[in-house]
């Protein structure tokens, strides 16, 4: 049962990711053109590192209440990382890349999206 408001955050990130993993399953290349739009834009990499981060200190103070508590510790920690990377990378980085992962077929591209799915379901798992 989801109780805390940091329980709550990680099911809803956890609930977006299988959405957005899924679409992508059914049309990569619209949700490639989705990241390509928003990383172009300031917003895009503010958004990034600001989701990071909440989902970060979200799974680190549900940790205790979590059916995994240590993974869910070391998750939060490494998407604490990830943000501060991506803050540090620049535009040009993050821009090459988004560029990298462009050049995947789509069936490479829904490989990686089905791995998101089990992410976001493990989440969902996790808190429930």
């Amino acid at each position: 049962m989801v109780t805390t408001g940091s329980q709550i955050i990680v099911l809803v990130f956890g609930i977006t990711i299988v959405v957005l993993a899924a679409w992508g399953v059914y049309a990569p290349a619209r949700l490639i053109n989705l990241v390509t739009r928003a990383m172009d834009q300031n917003w895009g990499i503010y958004v990034g590192v600001l989701t990071r981060l909440l989902l970060g200190v979200a799974l680190i103070i549900a940790a205790p209440g979590s059916l995994f508590p240590l993974l869910f510790q070391v998750l939060g920690w490494v998407a604490i990382v990830a943000a501060v990377a991506l803050a540090l990378m620049g535009r040009t980085m993050i821009r090459r890349l988004v560029a990298w992962f462009e050049q995947f077929s789509a069936a490479i591209v829904r490989l990686w999206l089905l791995f998101g799915i089990a992410f976001g379901g493990l989440l969902i798992y996790g808190v429930s």
